[in-house]
């Protein structure tokens, strides 16, 4: 899926390409600083392309939402059915009719005003606009100073000095100053920020991105679903190994997006699956197409979470009397969004269960993917995905995560991320 064009894109090759387009950059710096004040573009809708991450930021109190689709158990048919398909779904995962896709596209051009881009632009701008003004300004300044550190990170000293003029560094430690006197006497934290902006770009895009998905049926391009497969079918297979307590997570599980491929890798009872996502929008679409499906005989259905992953409580899915919650953990196209990586995977970790919990790391579109979306807009996607040399080192300073690295992921750039795209497993111990 395509990548935003930005002039950062531009600062990954020789020091000849990053001063060709550096010049246009400036002479941006100084226009924008004057108007940043006029319109808080979080992310152009056009690099809504990926899945998404689920930290609430603090005006939120962090007061999660649950929600359960549909009430009580399932026929007999749809028993027998559920054993074929492996936990029943929802009619959403057959593509459309072309009479009945133009429908669904004519009824969402109407409800983001007749123009997604500008109709999703138009809900991140007033959801921005809503914040109390502290959190406002400082989201503000936190947008502007990573952008600008993220377009000199690449410089040499030499290329700073000679192509960015004084008085944008001046602007730059000014910002900086302001940001960091906002934080302390609001004890906000660069997490808190960096959520204020996803959760306004997926709550702006969820209705587009579910709808957009039923259309074609809840499926990618088929090399891509090939690989969103391989990935679930880790996860799945974990529930059903010796000692497997039966339940996985899907972290950043947005409208559902993986629900089905979860369901055809044999994910066999619907209440066996919980999904959380920071987006609240996202987590109503999901119930709507996946929240009806039952387990015939505990009556139950899957879980489908608004709250923030890293201060979210799981202990509520597991048993008391043991530390095993989830037999399988994975982030499918979402890990590179959240805010802490390390922290998010000490997380993850800490609710797998020992001897065989797997947790899995998947993006489709592989790791260049990712880092072109980083270079793109890094106020949303803040580094790339671990490399094999990154994840090994891991996991050699965090021994209490008791990981092991079963399949490293292609470098970026290699053929096999090419060819595989992203792809990372792993199992503890």
């Amino acid at each position: 899926m395509a990548v935003t064009t930005h002039p950062i894109m531009a600062i990954t090759g020789s020091n000849s390409v990053v001063v060709v387009n550096l010049v246009a950059v400036v002479a941006s710096l100084a226009t924008t600083a004057s108007a940043r004040s006029q319109h808080m573009m979080c992310t152009s809708p056009a690099f809504l392309g990926h899945h998404h991450p689920q930290v609430a930021h603090r005006q939120q109190q962090h007061s999660s939402t649950t929600l359960f689709g549909g009430f009580g158990g399932v026929s007999s048919k749809d028993k027998k059915d559920k054993k074929k398909k492996g936990g029943g779904q929802s009619s959403t995962n057959k593509k459309m009719t072309p009479q009945n896709a133009k429908k669904a596209k004519q009824q969402l051009l109407e409800r983001y005003g007749g123009d997604l881009n500008i109709g999703t632009q138009e809900r991140i701008d007033k959801y921005l606009n809503s914040l109390e003004p502290h959190l406002k300004e400082a989201a503000e300044l936190y947008k502007t100073t990573t952008q600008f550190d993220a377009l000199i990170a690449p410089m040499t000293p030499a290329d700073r000095n000679r192509l960015i003029p004084p008085v944008q560094f001046e602007m730059a430690t000014s910002d900086k100053a302001k940001l960091k006197s906002l934080m302390e006497e609001h004890k906000l934290t660069e997490i808190d920020l960096h959520n204020v902006f996803q959760q306004a770009t997926w709550d702006a895009s969820a209705d587009a991105k579910a709808t957009q998905a039923d259309i074609v049926g809840g499926k990618m391009k088929p090399e891509l679903q090939q690989r969103i497969d391989k990935a679930c079918s880790f996860v799945v297979d974990a529930t059903k190994t010796e000692g497997a307590v039966g339940k996985i997570l899907d972290v950043g599980c947005g409208h559902g997006s993986i629900v089905k491929s979860l369901v055809d890798a044999g994910l066999e009872e619907p209440d066996m699956y919980v999904g959380l996502d920071l987006s609240s929008e996202m987590i109503k679409n999901a119930v709507d197409r996946y929240g009806s499906a039952r387990n015939g005989r505990t009556g139950k259905g899957r879980v489908f979470v608004a709250d923030d992953f890293l201060a979210h409580d799981f202990s509520v899915y597991g048993n008391e009397d043991s530390n095993d919650i989830f037999d399988g953990v994975i982030f499918c196209s979402a890990l590179h969004d959240l805010p802490d990586m390390i922290g998010s995977i000490t997380k993850a970790a800490s609710v797998l269960r020992s001897s065989g919990g797997k947790l899995v790391v998947v993006h489709a579109q592989g790791a260049q993917h990712v880092l072109g979306q980083n270079q793109a807009n890094p106020v949303m996607v803040s580094r790339g995905l671990p490399t094999a040399k990154e994840w090994s080192e891991m996991l050699a300073e965090h021994p209490e995560w008791g990981l092991t690295l079963e399949h490293e992921p292609a470098d970026p750039r290699s053929d096999g991320d090419l060819k595989y795209g992203y792809l990372t497993v792993l199992s503890k111990i």
